[in-house]
């Protein structure tokens, strides 16, 4: 992948490219948006460019030395990639990025390029770096290596310190279109237009997204979680607990309902202002909309919209998934759903 073949963001491509036209690359960037919109192809092209022994007249990578196919195996001696890695004394999965993943990046980018390339270090999802470890990065942010450069990416850059976001160029990247990640689809995928289209809506337009599930099973976690919000008006408090319980030991369904539920929250809230069928995200389900329209109306859909964005927030920075749940599922179900 090189610049040329990402799809969209032409605008923050040219931004780029223009930094390293002009020679005026900056030590750091943060690429700055929604989760998979593409931020981390646009890292590692840069890396291809800055390595690449025979790039294009525009600088672009060619993409297919030993150098761009070393960085697309994740093998190449001039860049490395810091992100959420096993804890070796417990087996299990880091829920952060800790001090010493820093220590031995900073190891790493401290050494010579090989080469005639640069040293690259991503880190991705930099806002899950602990406090000690976004505190020992500061290092290398105010002396950096000649002839390094580190690119941060986070969906949630105000996560981040401010003494961090200072010493970096943000660059910030948008969702895509759900026609051109509808094309993506039909290209990669085989699929049909219509299909295509209810796998971008779904989505939110981030090609990474989509081209990682089956649009049938996007549609089936989808129901699921408009059927469980649903059914929370006629459980008793008991049930109610039960299934938030349920729904937090579940990987993936408490983020279903908090993602699908704001989607059909929000279209409830602009159809109720008048908005045509055609601007709703859910518009293949427009008989179960119109019932949803009648039933709760425009303010109170706004109020679950809210109330989903707090347990979104909640879910990125606590352990005690339960508690979170039930805190949505009385919410919908005393305030919202009455």
């Amino acid at each position: 992948m090189n610049f040329s073949s990402i799809l969209g963001h032409k605008r923050q491509i040219e931004v780029i490219r223009r930094d390293m036209s002009t020679g005026q690359l900056p030590p750091a960037y943060l690429f700055r948006g929604e989760e998979g919109i593409g931020k981390k192809l646009a890292a590692l092209a840069l890396a291809k460019a800055l390595n690449c022994p025979s790039p294009a007249p525009d600088g672009d990578a060619c993409g297919v030395c030993q150098s761009c196919r070393n960085i697309d195996s994740g093998c190449h001696p001039n860049v490395m990639t810091v992100a959420l890695e096993m804890n070796p004394d417990t087996g299990k999965m880091r829920q952060e990025i800790v001090v010493s993943q820093v220590r031995a990046a900073q190891e790493f980018i401290s050494l010579k390029s090989v080469g005639h390339g640069r040293k690259m270090l991503i880190v991705d999802d930099a806002h899950i770096m602990n406090k000690e470890a976004m505190n020992a990065f500061l290092k290398t942010l105010e002396e950096p290596p000649d002839s390094s450069h580190v690119v941060l990416i986070s969906s949630k850059p105000d996560s981040l310190l401010p003494t961090v976001l200072s010493r970096c160029r943000a660059i910030g990247f948008s969702s895509l279109g759900e026609e051109a990640v509808a094309g993506l689809l039909m290209e990669r995928k085989g699929l049909s237009h219509d299909t295509a289209l209810i796998a971008a809506r779904l989505t939110g337009g981030r090609p990474g997204d989509a081209l990682a599930v089956e649009p049938s099973e996007l549609m089936e976690r989808r129901g699921d979680a408009l059927k469980l919000i649903a059914r929370l008006p006629g459980l008793a408090l008991p049930q109610v607990l039960k299934e938030a319980e349920k729904a937090s030991a579940e990987g993936g369904v408490l983020e279903d309902v908090v993602n699908f539920g704001s989607a059909w929250f929000r279209d409830i809230m602009i159809l109720s202002a008048g908005a045509d069928y055609s601007l709703a995200i859910n518009r293949d389900l427009t008989d179960e909309l119109r019932i949803w329209v009648g039933r709760i109306g425009g303010w109170r859909s706004e109020e679950a919209i809210t109330l989903l964005e707090q347990t979104g927030a909640a879910l990125t920075r606590t352990f005690n998934r339960r508690l979170t749940a039930e805190d949505l599922f009385l919410g919908l179900k005393t305030e919202i759903l009455v």
